[in-house]
């Protein structure tokens, strides 16, 4: 019960968990994209298959940091408000 209060008056966030979850998604589709590629015998299939997954992961890197960095300074909060 804490963690859904904890959800549905956003202390705890979701996004990070929805992120990842598209993540391996984005990288499933890449992934299933070069394959087609082979299989039309198109020579781009290797861009597809190296380039595409690590494209996806630095724009999915570039969106997470924000929540990373939310968590960093809740951590740092929370010690603060320890010292005191």
């Amino acid at each position: 019960m804490r963690v859904i209060m904890e959800i549905l008056t956003f202390r705890r966030m979701i996004a990070p968990i929805l992120l990842q979850l598209l993540f391996w998604a984005g990288v499933c589709g890449c992934l299933y994209g070069a394959y087609v590629l082979y299989n039309l015998g198109n020579w781009a299939w290797p861009f597809a298959a190296f380039l595409g997954p690590l494209l996806v992961r630095v724009l999915f890197e570039q969106m997470i940091l924000s929540y990373r960095a939310y968590d960093c300074l809740r951590g740092i909060r929370s010690e603060l408000s320890d010292k005191r």
